[in-house]
């Protein structure tokens, strides 16, 4: 239990007594147990009269079955020393519900402009006082138990002590406290401290609670006591009897005393209280540190990481034959051509009898004219952080944009809460997935990657610097300080939930780290690739437009952002953040800052990533093998939250077709060309103040609305439809607005038959599915991969990185099979090198509406 804070001085005096006791143990309890032990506080006085009872009838009861005489009179001291209970959790226990997104409204309320890099996330959006499974376990409500232990005493005529007899030669007195005068000191909670090294870690005793017995001094000066003749005490401490009762006989007296040791069922504390941390500065002090006291650090995360990945970018080894052949594919698709206008507003599907999707134009050209009927009902919601290049690129598509109207058909806007996301209509998208804060947020992502780790191994999930999230992880990360100091590591601390670099600096101190806020303590890395002499890092782009199935686009081209100010590793140099942080919105300030003004040059502070892949694959770097650690990096880190994203989508959200999310990864190369990912965003960055922002992320803007599939929303009646049918020349019969039947969420029986087939336990073997699940397809596995052909042909600029032929290798870090995941990937690797043969199929059954047949809804639960 956690110690409870002492009234003031004024209202009560604080008495203590203190014994230990090991119930149904014979050996005397250690010493080092003297000064670590819980302690209860006793001030409540009106309950003497409970306790008294309870301890004469007990007493009687003691001296009956030991033919000993009993006096209730006796009792009389114990009048002073009173049990309270202490029902508070422990610290940083909270019960509250997860809450994965952050405060704000619904989705009709508007959002404040952030400028620059990342959009804020409200830092109440969670509780930073989870429960750490590690060190607390939840606590049960326990009757307490009384031991009664019979020894004889001696009571001087004066009252004042009390002679205990344990041994012929040994003999212990006992002070008894005088009512004050006035009231005492306050008692300090943190307990003292030896300069110069590092405190014994508290040890709890399993089922004795420790209560602390004061005289009249003050309560520090009988602290210090305490600790100095803590071992002469508890040598004249006998070991109670094994049944609860001492009977021992007291010099020149014969009258017994029934003593009351409070006992109860063990129950986990937690390791540390704030206040246990107030004086460790000199955690930093390395003069007397014994390495016995900590523990290692051996296994960081990053041991296991390092040698896969650099295994991984460095497939080949570095070739300064012909460097260019391995960036051949990424610089081919040249940014000159990824700007272009579509012909027609209206984009056909692969398939017959599926709507045709809209088409976006780029942000400098207005595109095709559009019909005023559909002209009408292609409504966007316009909120105050909308990009400019969206707004740019929906006005030159033909989108009417709206701020008052709750019958959109899209917005890009900040994250819901979850529950909002049950407002949405089955027609409308917005650009976020509810639950997406669990690798959003860094506490979240660090906590499922950790979980990964846990679950397969620091090879395949250690990608992340050691991170501690504090205050739950401050008890571990105080035990390795000492080792991490001998080593002179660096930390970088951040918010767990800001964006733009807010909060954000490098220390190598433990008096630098905040012990009661929540954030994140990050190991810095210290070796980082350098160019020109300045650190920098990576923004990659991915885009998720379904999470079960699970689909991920990667943009191939993004953003690298570098410092400043020239790197140095000297530790007088960790406050300026223009050398250890990258972020725009820091450096943009900086007096050293250089705007890049060419697209394709490699000078300035901010380059396209396609410009330095250039730049390495010109001195021997294989990109195509660093290109592919990303990829895995990427895939990794939204597999480690896809079981909690999937499980709040299938909770708040009725249609498929609802939403999509664009993350932002930092990711950073150390000096060996290893990847290391920083954090994730949910909102990145796609404001445009420079010609290369813009010449990144409008086709990057484009790129996301063209494979969300945006359908025209189904506001038209039949007669439009076929007169807009013609003038785009469709084949008759097409149904030209959004259909319903593409994106229910519930089964037949044969197809949950069919599911639960193939997703079974004892199908572990991709063997066993990898031909059977394509051998009779059922209407909702045709929907699955209608979406899935149609998505892949319109994603250009971006890359499908999952599902491929090669990522059937990913799907074992799924918490649980997913059967839509082991359809895509049999169809992958059955038509990834025959596609036309694949969609050939698919056509067959489109033809014969097979993709129309749906069950029967089920009934809508009342709530």
């Amino acid at each position: 239990e956690r110690p409870t804070r002492l009234p003031s001085a004024d209202q009560h005096y604080e008495h203590y007594f203190s014994y230990f006791y090991n119930r149904g143990s014979k050996e005397q309890l250690p010493k080092k147990h003297s000064q670590h032990t819980s302690r209860t506080v006793c001030n409540y006085k009106p309950q003497m009269s409970l306790f008294h009872d309870a301890s004469s009838k007990r007493s009687s009861n003691a001296s009956r079955r030991n033919n000993m005489p009993n006096d209730n009179n006796q009792n009389v001291e114990y009048d002073s020393y009173i049990l309270k209970e202490n029902n508070e959790l422990p610290f940083g226990y909270n019960d509250s519900n997860w809450n994965d997104s952050p405060e704000n409204e619904c989705s009709d309320k508007l959002i404040s402009k952030v400028n620059d890099d990342d959009y804020n996330i409200n830092s109440g959006l969670y509780d930073s006082k989870e429960i750490d499974d590690e060190q607390f376990d939840p606590i049960t409500i326990t009757h307490r138990r009384f031991v009664q232990h019979s020894e004889v005493n001696e009571l001087n005529k004066s009252g004042e002590t009390l002679t205990v007899n344990n041994n012929p030669t040994q003999t212990k007195k006992i002070h008894k406290i005088p009512e004050p005068s006035q009231p005492a000191p306050r008692l300090p909670l943190t307990p003292k401290r030896i300069r110069g090294g590092q405190t014994p870690a508290k040890k709890i005793l399993p089922t004795v609670h420790r209560v602390l017995l004061y005289n009249s001094q003050s309560p520090r000066l009988a602290r210090k006591h305490q600790y100095q003749m803590g071992n002469s005490r508890t040598q004249n401490v006998k070991p109670p009897h094994p049944k609860g009762q001492s009977n021992v006989q007291a010099q020149g007296a014969g009258d017994t005393v029934t003593k009351y040791i409070l006992d109860e069922p063990e129950v986990k504390v937690p390791e540390y209280h704030d206040a246990d941390f107030d004086n460790d500065d000199d955690l930093d002090n390395l003069s007397n540190f014994d390495e016995s006291d900590t523990v290692s650090v051996s296994s960081d995360t990053e041991d296991g990481y390092r040698a896969h990945a650099y295994k991984m970018a460095h497939s080949g080894d570095r070739l300064s034959s012909s460097p260019k052949n391995s960036t051949m594919l990424l610089l081919s698709q040249s940014s000159d051509e990824d700007l272009r206008n579509p012909k027609s507003v209206l984009a056909p599907s692969l398939f017959p009898y599926v709507p045709p999707y809209l088409s976006f134009s780029t942000n400098t050209q207005k595109g095709p004219d559009v019909p005023p009927d559909l002209h009408k009902v292609l409504k966007w919601r316009v909120t105050n952080i909308m990009p400019k290049v969206v707004r740019l690129i929906l006005a030159n598509s033909g989108m009417r944009m709206l701020k008052k109207t709750n019958d959109w058909m899209g917005v890009w806007g900040k994250h819901l809460k979850s529950p909002c996301f049950k407002t949405i209509r089955s027609y409308q998208k917005i650009n976020h997935l509810p639950g997406s804060f669990r690798i959003g947020r860094k506490d979240s992502c660090w906590k499922n990657l950790q979980r990964q780790m846990k679950k397969h191994s620091n090879r395949e999930f250690g990608f992340m610097p050691r991170t501690y999230v504090i205050p739950n992880d401050l008890s571990a990360l105080r035990k390795r300080w000492p080792k991490y100091a001998q080593r002179n590591t660096k930390w970088i601390i951040k918010p767990p939930a800001s964006a733009r670099g807010a909060g954000i600096r490098v220390v190598n101190r433990w008096a630098q780290i905040p012990k009661r806020r929540p954030l994140i303590v990050q190991k810095y890395i210290e070796r980082p690739l350098l160019i020109n002499g300045s650190k920098f890092d990576l923004r990659l782009y991915v885009l998720v437009t379904s999470v079960n199935p699970l689909r991920v686009f990667m943009y191939h081209n993004g953003l690298a952002r570098f410092a400043s100010v020239k790197y140095s590793a000297k530790t007088d140099t960790l406050n300026d953040r223009c050398m250890h942080l990258t972020n725009y919105s820091i450096n943009k300030f900086s007096s050293n800052y250089s705007k890049n003004e060419d697209v394709n040059a490699c000078h300035g502070h901010k380059w396209t990533i396609k410009s330095l892949w250039t730049y390495l694959a010109n001195r021997g770097v294989r990109t195509d093998g660093l290109w592919e650690a990303l990829r895995s990096l990427v895939l990794r880190t939204i597999l480690a939250g896809e079981n909690g994203i999937n499980s709040m989508i299938r909770a708040n959200v009725e249609s498929k077709y609802s939403c999509f999310e664009l993350f932002g990864f930092d990711v950073i190369l150390d000096s060996d060309l290893v990847p290391w990912l920083l954090e994730v965003n949910i909102s990145p960055s796609l404001h445009s103040e420079l010609p290369l922002d813009a010449h990144v992320k409008a086709p990057l803007v484009q790129g996301v609305l063209n494979t969300a599939l945006y359908n025209v929303p189904p506001k038209l009646t039949q007669e439009k439809q076929k007169e807009l049918a013609e003038d785009f020349s469709f084949p008759p019969g097409t149904q030209m607005c959004y259909d319903k039947r593409l994106y229910i969420n519930y089964l037949s029986r044969d197809e949950k038959v069919k599911h639960n087939n193939f997703t079974r336990k004892s199908m572990e073997n991709r063997e066993d599915y990898i031909n059977a699940i394509l051998q009779k397809l059922t209407p909702d596995d045709v929907r699955c991969l209608i979406v899935a052909e149609d998505e892949l042909a319109r994603c250009a600029p971006l890359e499908r990185i999952f599902p491929t032929d090669q990522t059937h290798k990913y799907l074992k870090y799924n918490d649980t099979p997913r059967y839509y995941n082991r359809l895509l990937d049999a169809w992958e690797s059955r038509y990834a090198n025959n596609r036309t043969e694949g969609i050939a199929l698919l056509r067959d059954y489109c033809q014969a509406k097979y993709h129309l047949q749906v069950p029967v809804p089920p009934a809508k639960k009342v709530s």
